[in-house]
């Protein structure tokens, strides 16, 4: 069993090396305007793929994407104007304090359930901007500005975030092809089954918030990096955390590639083709969610795959061919 399941996520494992090493060649070719836009795009995937893991597998809908981002952005901050350590270091520092973070929070919040989750990650947010905005030491209001000669840009900041995007999606592979990620699933959909089997389900989702906490941080500190100047109303606004919830609830949340086709939908389809019309994006977003939420709560991807299953079995074919076609897609649907 566990042999088989390893075998199906090595395929998809592959690709995604290919397609990370491919993306990370590409950083020389690319001019500024490419760069900044590949930065943006692939850190939108990064916190929309760790909330995939933490809402769609283990069923923690998280609204806290904000105070971990706001974390790794301060934290990346704070190492490189008090200290003389280099910009990796303060990279790494990045993922360690968004990590401390969800530590320290694990055992209020886990103990939380449904609704009460995501109303005690909100307040989360909300206290981790008020603390910012009042922390003399980190700017205050006025936030931090990072010294540019300390930091990576163009390239370098690019090929950061192909690595923070990749480690997302890995850690969505591998909740997606491995035991854990089986556990994780019997958690969410019957606690008291799953723990009845002998499941830990503090322990798992413990172990979902963790890794998802350090790479939403991880994209904070790239945040940072592509920002230069930043400050509680910027990283720590709640709107980081609505749109990593968008992104993968209109993509697909509980698939891999559901967040990256809704980062496509509402990043590329819809905030920078409307980004001179701000309001006008912001209420077709409102309109889209409800309308994904009502008749397609599975996301757009599967709607997707399940489109292309009825044209394939329209088609005139033998019943063996049609059955492995409509099986094909089923596996599509679920990736």
């Amino acid at each position: 069993m566990k042999t088989r399941s390893a075998a199906k996520g090595l395929r998809p494992a592959a690709v995604l090396a290919l397609l990370t090493i491919t993306a990370f060649a590409l950083a020389p070719s690319l001019d500024l305007g490419q760069l900044d836009f590949g930065v943006t795009l692939l850190t939108y995937l990064a916190i929309a793929q760790a909330w995939n893991v933490l809402a769609g597998y283990s069923g923690q809908v998280s609204l806290g994407a904000a105070a971990f981002i706001a974390t790794g952005g301060y934290t990346t901050a704070l190492i490189l104007l008090h200290t003389n350590l280099a910009w990796p270091l303060a990279f790494i520092g990045a993922g360690i304090g968004a990590t401390l973070l969800a530590l320290l929070l694990a055992v209020p919040l886990l103990r939380l359930r449904g609704d009460y989750f995501s109303v005690g990650t909100l307040a989360v947010s909300i206290a981790v901007q008020a603390l910012l905005s009042n922390w003399n030491w980190a700017g205050g209001a006025s936030g931090l500005t990072l010294p540019v000669e300390r930091t990576p840009s163009g390239g370098n900041l690019y090929q950061i975030a192909v690595v923070v995007a990749a480690l997302a999606m890995a850690l969505t592979l591998y909740v997606r092809h491995s035991a854990f990620g089986l556990r994780l699933a019997a958690v969410r959909d019957n606690e008291s089954a799953a723990a009845g089997l002998g499941v830990s389900v503090y322990r798992h989702r413990l172990a979902a918030l963790v890794p998802t906490s350090a790479i939403t941080g991880l994209a904070g500190a790239v945040i940072a990096f592509q920002f230069v100047v930043i400050s509680p109303d910027g990283v720590a606004s709640v709107n980081w955390s609505l749109n990593a919830v968008l992104m993968a609830v209109v993509g697909g949340a509980g698939t891999v590639l559901g967040p990256v086709v809704g980062v496509g939908i509402v990043y590329y389809g819809l905030t920078r083709a409307l980004q001179d019309q701000q309001t006008l994006s912001l209420v077709i977003e409102g309109v889209l969610l409800i309308l994904i939420v009502r008749f397609a709560p599975q996301g757009a991807w599967p709607l997707l795959c399940r489109g292309v299953r009825r044209l394939t079995t329209r088609r005139r074919r033998e019943p063996t061919a049609v059955a492995d076609s409509d099986r094909d897609v089923r596996t599509l649907e679920q990736v």
